[in-house]
């Protein structure tokens, strides 16, 4: 199907920009990382999973994000308003995708996906989307196998409104595995969790995350070194946010990861 084809090229491409911000953030080969480091990769680690389509959904599109994927699904839809052909339609589906794009490059997609929009007198006020999948991309450099796992609600502020900032409310997390081909970098593990409270994001302003709060929980071990935190995340508008660890604050560039 179309739809899946379109979201295995989606989840792939976002994994592939995740692990590159990673290693870019890398600024030390010591054992421990500290919480200044991990802050950075925390920032990036979120915006790409929300923004970068690493669930699959680009979620700076608002209410639109799940849209152009939608219409190009037959299976499973329910369309129980000719009004808006959006409001009451389901997807909910399992699948075993793959793609090899290139002699060195191949990636697979497989598990569940769920959304469902929400409507009130024929207005689209928002949707929830759910999934639980497993992930895994191999090139000539290096392999990666991720699992990722969301449970997001996003609605409108004021549904009447189509330029209205929303809000979303959720879990979600990805646990993933590296292994370099070349080189004399180290193997290794990431895992991220988030639990996101009431944020405020602004859909014609890139995505930005204008308030709300998450709260976190990180491990990993490998080429960048190891770490182990928990901590929370407060958004501050202007791609910015604040990240507290063991009590101490620190302010991070949501797009960049630069650490103040």
């Amino acid at each position: 199907m179309k739809f899946k084809a379109l979201l295995s090229i989606t989840l792939l491409a976002g994994m592939a920009v995740i692990y590159t911000a990673c290693k870019k953030s890398d600024s030390s080969s010591g054992t421990s990382l500290t919480p200044t480091q991990v802050s950075s990769q925390i920032a990036l680690n979120l915006t790409q999973t929300l923004f970068g389509g690493y669930g699959g959904f680009n979620l700076g599109a608002g209410l639109d994000a799940p849209g152009g994927l939608a219409v190009k699904h037959t299976h499973g839809k329910l369309l129980n308003d000719l009004n808006n052909p959006f409001c009451g339609l389901v997807i909910d589906t399992t699948f075993n995708e793959s793609t090899d794009p290139g002699s060195d490059t191949s990636g697979s997609v497989s598990g569940h996906i769920y959304f469902a929009f929400s409507c009130v007198n024929d207005v689209l006020t928002g949707f929830t989307t759910k999934d639980n999948l497993s992930i895994s991309i191999s090139t000539a450099e290096f392999s990666l196998v991720s699992k990722i796992n969301e449970d997001l609600t996003m609605l409108s502020i004021n549904p009447a409104d189509d330029n209205s900032k929303v809000s979303l409310k959720g879990t979600l997390g990805s646990t993933g595995t590296y292994n370099y081909k070349t080189g004399t970098k180290k193997s290794g593990t990431q895992t991220f969790n988030y639990v996101l409270s009431s944020l405020i994001l602004d859909p014609n302003d890139d995505g930005d995350i204008v308030s709300g709060s998450a709260s976190f929980s990180t491990t990993g071990t490998g080429s960048t070194g190891s770490w182990n935190y928990i901590g929370t995340i407060t958004f501050l508008g202007d791609h910015k946010a604040t990240i507290t660890i063991n009590g101490k604050t620190y302010n991070v560039n949501l797009q960049t990861g630069v650490v103040n």
